[in-house]
């Protein structure tokens, strides 16, 4: 009566869980940041940013028409411009350290998006953190962006400002910019 009672706990523990993970799994599909990337977002018809890859990403990208990858990833994993050159899509790594990010890292950032203005363009790092904060700088630095605009897409992914190295970085270099 015993291994009977455990069995059917087993049983029970084992079909939540299983619901569960359903239930999981269908939200992130259906969630707004849903896509070929963690914490995909798209700005607009030709910039989204996001995250790690998920599966089958690279092929997802290609169709929506991503031609260039700009990852702000320091440590990017192995192959990575490999799988992206499979699709056709151009693979740029700025390696932009999570603690430590410098006016470099942006000014570099700012090139490669200025040299692919026309492109579809993904900007990419681990969590979508670097790529949405880099993103919002850019519109509000270089393209003029009002900053009320920029901050809906840097806070659909994050809020910097609960982050005391990005909340500054952030502030720093909108304060060294001509426009400010």
């Amino acid at each position: 009566m015993l291994k009977q009672a455990a069995h059917i706990s087993l049983l029970f523990v084992a079909s939540t869980l299983a619901m569960l993970s359903g239930y999981s799994a269908d939200a992130q599909m259906n969630s707004e940041h849903s896509g070929p990337v963690m914490n995909y977002h798209r700005v607009n018809d030709r910039l989204v940013t996001g995250g790690h890859l998920l599966d089958g990403g690279t092929a997802a990208l290609k169709e929506q028409g991503v031609k260039v990858v700009i990852d702000l990833r320091d440590e990017p994993p192995s192959g990575e411009k490999g799988r992206f050159a499979e699709q056709g899509i151009e693979w740029i790594n700025i390696p932009v350290k999570w603690s430590d990010p410098r006016e470099a890292d942006f000014e570099r950032f700012s090139e490669a998006m200025r040299e692919h203005q026309q492109d579809h363009v993904l900007v990419q790092c681990a969590a979508n953190y670097r790529a949405s904060a880099m993103t919002y700088l850019y519109r509000v630095v270089v393209e003029e962006v009002s900053e009320k605009e920029a901050e809906k897409d840097l806070h659909a992914v994050w809020n910097p400002d609960e982050n005391d190295t990005w909340h500054d970085y952030i502030n720093d270099i909108k304060a060294a910019s001509p426009r400010q």
